[in-house]
């Protein structure tokens, strides 16, 4: 009776190519949009990411409960810490740190000023720059100018090459 062979027609391979070629571009387009969407949403949550880092960096690192002066000094101190250029200066850490009440004028809550900012070494004293000098003044609420006249530099300097 009927004989409903679609590839009977004249024109069905070329109805095959374009339905064929239409699927390929609805498929690029929805993978392209889809892309783009997981695209935005990871720049979003890498946006996050960043600012909750900024966050941490800013805040006092180790901030234990004040109860005496001492304890609310160094907490004031270690909120600054991020204002010292540690790229110029070096990185150290406590398991590295030298005994910095050797340099004259440095005496034991000074070291421990020093070392809430993150300064723990001879070598690292010894970069200072004269705007670190200013900076690490500032910063610890040392006298102006103490620094300089102690020589601190001068002092570190020559500890590091004793090492």
């Amino acid at each position: 009776m009927f004989t409903l062979n679609p590839l009977n027609l004249a024109d069905a391979q070329m109805q095959q190519w374009i339905m064929l070629i239409v699927a390929g571009i609805l498929g690029f387009i929805i993978g392209y949009i889809s892309r783009q969407r997981t695209i935005r949403e990871l720049e979003g949550e890498l946006a996050s990411v960043e600012r909750a880092v900024d966050d941490c960096q800013r805040v006092p690192v180790a901030s234990v409960a004040a109860t005496d002066g001492e304890t609310l000094v160094l907490n004031r101190i270690r909120a600054r810490a991020n204002e010292i250029n540690f790229a110029r200066i070096g990185l150290a850490s406590p398991a590295n740190a030298d005994d910095l009440k050797v340099i004259v004028g440095v005496g034991p809550f000074l070291e421990k000023k020093l070392h809430a900012i993150g300064i723990y070494t001879f070598r690292q004293i010894s970069n200072f720059t004269q705007e670190d000098i200013e900076k690490v003044n500032d910063i610890i609420e040392f006298f102006p100018g103490r620094i300089e006249r102690d020589n601190w530099v001068g002092q570190a300097a020559q500890l590091v090459k004793k090492k």
